[in-house]
């Protein structure tokens, strides 16, 4: 718990320092467009979607500003083994009787990517279809784990397809809603 109270930490100043200039991009997006008649339920989720961006790309690809553990640069850090979480994790918890391994990279890898493949359908109407969700989840992860390639982070095959998953979950929860809810997709998207 410690560890995800410390992630969350670390990511508070990113969005405080991007919530600015993501209103001043919305201001001037909405002019550029010609917007008179703004749904403010609509600007008000898609700041919040872009401040939860700031901060997961503030704890994925910012490694210039990067605090967690220090990992060396060199190809020992790339997983291109499909399913290896599994038996990492299992080690993890049998033989050294660690949880956090299996909460942050497993639940964590999921459940990082929920708020994506709900708020994404929510907000816009062209993507609310269940494979449309999944691709964005699956390039956005894409996009994070080829970016460490190229940094001092490790990258991991596992995580696309967990990422990918948890947006997928997260679709699956905006469904549920929507059809607790009808009047959801009439708040969120743009009139």
């Amino acid at each position: 718990m410690t560890a995800i109270l410390g992630y969350i930490g670390a990511m508070i100043p990113y969005m405080l320092i991007a919530l600015p200039a993501i209103l001043i991009f919305r201001l001037f997006y909405n002019k550029f467009r010609k917007r008179t008649n703004i749904n403010r339920y609509h600007e008000i989720g898609v700041v919040i979607f872009l401040l939860f961006m700031t901060a997961l790309f503030s704890q994925t690809i910012l490694t210039f500003l990067y605090t967690g553990p220090a990992i060396n640069h060199s190809f020992l850090n790339v997983n291109i083994v499909p399913f290896q979480v599994f038996k990492d994790n299992y080690f993890a918890i049998t033989e050294l009787n660690l949880w956090q391994p299996f909460i942050i990279n497993f639940i964590g890898n999921i459940c990082i990517f929920m708020p994506i493949g709900f708020m994404v359908p929510i907000l816009w109407k062209k993507f609310d279809r269940f494979w449309k969700v999944s691709l964005v989840g699956f390039c956005i992860s894409l996009f994070i784990e080829t970016t460490q390639l190229t940094q001092y982070r490790s990258s991991d095959i596992d995580d696309l397809w967990l990422n990918t998953l948890g947006c997928m979950i997260g679709y699956q929860v905006y469904i549920i809603v929507k059809n607790r809810i009808s009047a959801v997709d009439e708040i969120f998207k743009l009139r």
